[in-house]
């Protein structure tokens, strides 16, 4: 039987996007990550809920968390941190484990989910 785990994660960061040929004023927003991991039951959970929580921390919130993200994406959109993100934790995953959809939150209003 396959199911699904969710993770809950937070991060602050600031950035400034390109639309419409020009730049955006510097902002920030506090972040909210949703992380979906698909896979087989076995022993009655398809992976650790700390382990994932782990691999997030390590591979996506300290590399993001209080930083600048014109500083690390072309043009920081939040759907360009969001795929950026699912590919960090989709090459840390253990191999029974598969991504199924991230979701990104700028703010409280606004985000993008990705299915994989």
């Amino acid at each position: 039987m396959r199911a699904r785990i969710r993770e809950k994660f937070k991060f602050e960061a600031a950035h400034a996007v390109a639309i419409n040929g020009g730049l955006e004023e510097i902002h920030g927003h506090t972040y909210r990550l949703e992380v979906f991991v698909e896979g087989e039951l076995k022993e009655g959970y398809v992976m650790d809920f700390l382990e994932l929580r782990r691999i997030v921390e390590r591979e996506v919130i300290e590399k993001l968390d209080h930083k600048n993200l014109n500083r690390l994406f072309n043009n920081p959109t939040t759907e360009n941190i969001a795929l950026w993100i699912a590919e960090r934790i989709r090459e840390a995953l253990p191999a029974e484990s598969r991504l199924y959809k991230v979701v990104l939150w700028e703010g409280d209003d606004n985000g993008v989910e990705f299915e994989f």
